[in-house]
């Protein structure tokens, strides 16, 4: 595999980590991403990123559950295959939103059961309030992406080409 590609997989790792998944889901991802396959097995991704059976296990489950890839099967091959999920990018939001949903809802359950209001309820009331009114917020933004979409594209493509390059 080419060094940039290899690079790539690698810095998609260090990205995954900074948002909370495990490097390891950055690496698969980053390789199904620049892999020249439209998917690739469990064995080729465990192969080509070095890894345990058991951390290329947990780590397409975890990319299973967020919606990032899809497993998919050949017609007469019993293995699975995964590629990037072709989910539309709002769903994919969607998804992850449903998640801070929950955790308003814990956040919310949290401070009904406190027994003294304190700084820490007006927090748990302000972080639940928050976590359910961005959610709001977005679905009006996803909305508004999926009617727009190929021409914020275009715009973005246009006007933005250092940004995406960089």
């Amino acid at each position: 595999m080419e060094t940039e590609k290899i690079t790539y997989i690698e810095e998609s790792g260090l990205l995954f980590e900074k948002l909370g998944l495990t490097r390891m889901a950055g690496r698969v991802f980053g390789y199904l991403i620049v892999s020249e396959e439209d998917q690739a097995s469990f064995d080729q991704i465990r192969k080509v990123l070095q890894a345990s059976k058991g951390s290329i296990s947990g780590t397409m489950k975890q990319l299973l559950n967020a919606g990032m890839v899809e497993a998919v099967s050949l017609p007469g091959d019993r293995k699975t295959y995964y590629r990037p999920s072709k989910m539309k990018i709002g769903d994919i939001l969607k998804h992850r939103m449903k998640q801070f949903d929950d955790f308003a809802r814990i956040l919310s359950r949290g401070e009904e059961l406190k027994s003294k209001k304190d700084d820490v309820s007006e927090w748990l009331i302000e972080a639940s309030t928050f976590y359910l009114w961005i959610g709001e917020q977005l679905d009006e933004i996803i909305d508004k992406w999926e009617s727009e979409k190929t021409k914020i594209i275009e715009e973005y493509r246009q006007n933005h080409e250092e940004r995406i390059e960089s």
